[in-house]
C-alpha cells in the first residue's frame, strides 16, 4: 500500500520540478549568450540622451555563472546577476558585492541583439517595486545603458 501511495508522490514531484528544471535551462542559456565583456556605448537618464564626448568609459563583463564585474577607470565592482528570460521584458537583478554601493541591488530590464545589449535599470539601493517596465527613462531616475560586445582578440599560436 505504502508503495502505491508514493509512486504518485513522486510523480507529482518529478512534474513539480519539471518547469523549474526548464527555468533553470533557460537561465543558463541566456547568461551564456550574455557572457563577455561590453562596452558602454550609449548612455540616457531623465529621457536625456549623454553626448558622445560625456559618457563614461564602462565596461560591464558578465561570467557565465551570473558573477559580474563593472570597470571605469577610476573604479571597479563585482556584482552578482540574476536573470529571468521569462519575463517580458526580460529582468535582470544587479547585487553589489564591491565598491561603494556594497549591498545594494540594482533592479533592471534587458533585451540581447546578437552583439548589442540594452540594459535600463534602477539606481542601485531603490526598491524592486523601481524596476524599469520598458526601455525609457523619462520621467524616472532610472538609467538606459547601451551595450556593445567586444570581441576577443584570437590568441596567436607561438610558432617554433
Amino acid at each position: 500500500m505504502q508503495r502505491i501511495i508514493c509512486v504518485p508522490t513522486l510523480l507529482t514531484l518529478i512534474a513539480a520540478a519539471t518547469p523549474l528544471i526548464a527555468q533553470d535551462d533557460a537561465v543558463q542559456k541566456e547568461l551564456k549568450a550574455l557572457q563577455g565583456s561590453w562596452k558602454a556605448v550609449a548612455l540616457e537618464a531623465g529621457g536625456q540622451q549623454f553626448p558622445n564626448d560625456a559618457l563614461p568609459d564602462f565596461t560591464f563583463v558578465i561570467g557565465a555563472d551570473g558573477k559580474c564585474t563593472g570597470k571605469m577607470p577610476q573604479s571597479e565592482y563585482t556584482a552578482k546577476l540574476t536573470i529571468d528570460p521569462s519575463k517580458d521584458p526580460k529582468t535582470m537583478d544587479n547585487l553589489h558585492e564591491t565598491g561603494t554601493e556594497k549591498g545594494k541591488t540594482q533592479y533592471g530590464v534587458y533585451k540581447l541583439e546578437r552583439d548589442k545589449l540594452t540594459v535600463c535599470i534602477s539606481r542601485p539601493g531603490r526598491a524592486k517595486s523601481d524596476r524599469p517596465k520598458d526601455f525609457t527613462t523619462k520621467d524616472t531616475r532610472n538609467v538606459l545603458f547601451e551595450f556593445k560586445r567586444i570581441k576577443e582578440a584570437p590568441i596567436e599560436e607561438k610558432r617554433p
